[in-house]
């Protein structure tokens, strides 16, 4: 009889160890970061230079140095004003005038959005943050799945006619960045990875070049299919856009270009259309023994700049800054340089 009430209460505290072990969180699970319930606006050395519409106001104040506002609040920078909006202690933009942007979050501030229509951003997300916690959104596309440090330049593309100036440019300096752009998506940035576009009045035309690294490219090209395109320096992607009248759908026709100028691919599609709307075309082929060639645009300088960049940009990685505290690069626009 004893020996069974022992089995008994054994086996017992054995099912509720179990059950106990079964409700809790599974051990070393991320947990989603919960970033500041108001951004704040910090470093602004002159009152005037910076005005903010809070949500429901219908005119424009004066921003004032260390103090908070509500998500949703319309800033604009004057040009050359410099500051820093803090989303938390490890996640802010040093964003330097003229600027447009609107801060933005959602799921009780565990995910944020910063929206720029305008300017220079260097930024930091923390390191901890889980995909789609952060996302930089811009005319031409969002950068999503953001940590780490990079570097943002926005021309004001929507007021821009036809130039030969680059109105867009991206840089990672640490951790990874996924964008999703308009007809296109570039997945995996890594460190020491750079591009720019050059795009026309109402996005009619994007001419994205590679600068730095290799970012690798997913072009929809019709009927559901991608094609894929690895984006060296000075490679290029030429996409032309129109839509047609009555319709809200695109069509689309893109040509990619090797560093030395040789075309790959030319493909036009008409967006959301399946079979007899879409046509693809392989226009040539890299051989093995002349892909380094291309990649380097035949130099054979770039490859060891980007291993060079990629180096020092891990050794940038693996510094703490406590507190807060802006890194070097960071603090330094470069006079609108990136590369």
């Amino acid at each position: 009889m004893v020996r069974n009430a022992m089995f008994t209460l054994a086996f017992g505290a054995l099912a509720l160890t179990a059950t106990t072990a079964f409700a809790q969180d599974p051990e070393g699970e991320p947990k989603p970061l919960r970033f500041d319930p108001m951004v704040k606006v910090m470093g602004l050395e002159a009152t005037g230079g910076l005005k903010v519409t809070p949500p429901g106001a219908t005119e424009a104040v004066d921003a004032v140095a260390y103090k908070a506002y509500p998500y949703g609040s319309a800033f604009e920078a004057a040009p050359g004003v410099q500051f820093r909006v803090l989303f938390s202690n490890l996640t802010y933009a040093v964003v330097r005038g003229p600027a447009r942007f609107v801060p933005r979050a959602a799921d009780a501030w565990r995910k944020v959005t910063l929206d720029a229509t305008l300017g220079d951003y260097n930024l930091r997300v923390d390191e901890r943050a889980l995909p789609g916690q952060f996302t930089l959104k811009t005319p031409l596309g969002a950068f999503t799945s953001m940590s780490g440090m990079a570097k943002l330049h926005l021309g004001d593309i929507k007021a821009n006619a036809p130039v030969d100036e680059e109105d867009f440019a991206f840089r990672t300096l640490s951790g990874s960045a996924v964008f999703q752009g308009l007809h296109y998506t570039m997945s995996g940035m890594t460190q020491a990875n750079a591009f720019s576009t050059v795009d026309a009045a109402n996005l009619q035309t994007s001419e994205v070049t590679g600068r730095l690294g290799e970012v690798k490219m997913d072009l929809p090209s019709g009927n559901g299919a991608t094609t894929p395109f690895s984006l060296t320096p000075g490679a290029q992607v030429k996409i032309t856009r129109a839509k047609a009248a009555g319709s809200d759908r695109w069509v689309v026709s893109v040509l990619t270009l090797y560093a030395n100028g040789q075309a790959k691919n030319y493909f036009c599609y008409v967006e959301g259309r399946g079979e007899g709307y879409s046509t693809g075309e392989l226009i040539a082929e890299v051989l093995p023994e002349d892909a380094a060639a291309l990649a380097d645009n035949g130099d054979g300088t770039l490859p060891a700049e980007g291993a060079a960049n990629a180096a020092q940009a891990e050794d940038d990685a693996a510094l703490d800054y406590p507190n807060g505290d802006i890194p070097d690069e960071l603090s330094n626009f470069d006079d609108g340089q990136l590369f």
